[in-house]
């Protein structure tokens, strides 16, 4: 009787093996099914979020532009407005020394008149000196 139970036990463990074997396939290759649909999973979310971040770079990028084209033209038109300014203080300072040279030749053209005048006063002081010791 114990060799009918150990031969039963026997079998019945060999038909056991071979059902959890047939299960631990069917496990297999369900988890390989499954692990292929994460990856796909995974790469199809890899693809989204790499063209996500694709738009949102472009967006940044473009948006970068417009900020570089804005500061861009705020500096030209304050390097603009600043030439003016220094136009403007070029032709005020070029227009003191003009006027400081017309004084100084006005000045210098006063004191060569009076000069002229003091010589040609003496001049005729002494022709009249002359015309006086002469003798008619």
């Amino acid at each position: 009787m114990q060799v009918a139970i150990k031969a039963a036990i026997k079998a019945e463990r060999e038909i056991m093996e071979k059902h959890h074997a047939g299960k631990r396939e069917i496990w297999k290759t369900e988890w390989n099914k499954d692990c292929g649909k994460i990856a796909q999973a995974i790469d199809n979310v890899v693809q989204e979020q790499r063209e996500l971040n694709q738009a949102t770079v472009k967006a940044v990028v473009l948006e970068e532009q417009k900020k570089c084209e804005k500061a861009v033209e705020e500096a030209v038109q304050e390097t603009r407005r600043e030439l003016m300014e220094y136009i403007k203080e070029q032709k005020r300072l070029d227009q003191v020394i003009r006027h400081r040279s017309l004084s100084s030749l006005e000045l210098f053209l006063s004191c060569a008149q009076k000069q002229l005048n003091s010589l040609l006063h003496e001049e005729s002081t002494t022709t009249v000196a002359e015309q006086e010791k002469t003798p008619l």
